[in-house]
């Protein structure tokens, strides 16, 4: 964990009908601020989702693993701390941590498996060479 290891972040702030009784962000909306980051990250990269989908590639997520470690609430201002950790053949591996502006501490944390898919057959693919140039510069990847 760190933020050090993060070269972009989504900054959001929590709006009233994303908490719960309780007062806090509701779980699932932690996972609703990691696929905005995705799409946010990939439009950072000068690679928007849209003009991926055009270009014949598509992803979807196979798999989470997250960790809620401390609570949001109705304005907190948040830091969505997102980053493609690895590239593999088919898919690739997306590390959040989720942070309070101004704090240090990771209130969330999560990473995700994308798979890569053709958008008209929703069959696997291999990740697009333009997919991983775009990537592996921005990360300063191998």
């Amino acid at each position: 964990m760190g933020r050090d290891r993060f070269r972009y972040h989504f900054p959001l702030r929590v709006r009233f009908a994303e908490t719960d009784m309780q007062g806090i962000v509701f779980n699932g909306n932690y996972l609703t601020y990691t696929d905005t980051a995705v799409t946010e990250y990939f439009r950072h990269l000068s690679y928007p989702y849209q003009e991926m989908v055009k270009g014949g590639f598509d992803f979807v997520l196979a798999h989470i693993r997250c960790d809620f470690r401390a609570a949001a609430h109705f304005d907190d201002p948040l830091e969505v701390q997102t980053r493609v950790a690895e590239l593999r053949t088919k898919s690739f591996v997306v590390e959040f941590e989720i942070y309070r502006e101004g704090e240090n501490a990771p209130l969330f944390t999560a990473t995700s498996v994308y798979v890569a898919i053709d958008p008209s057959t929703k069959r696997t693919m291999p990740l697009p060479e333009r997919f991983r140039e775009v990537v592996r510069t921005f990360e300063q990847l191998p």
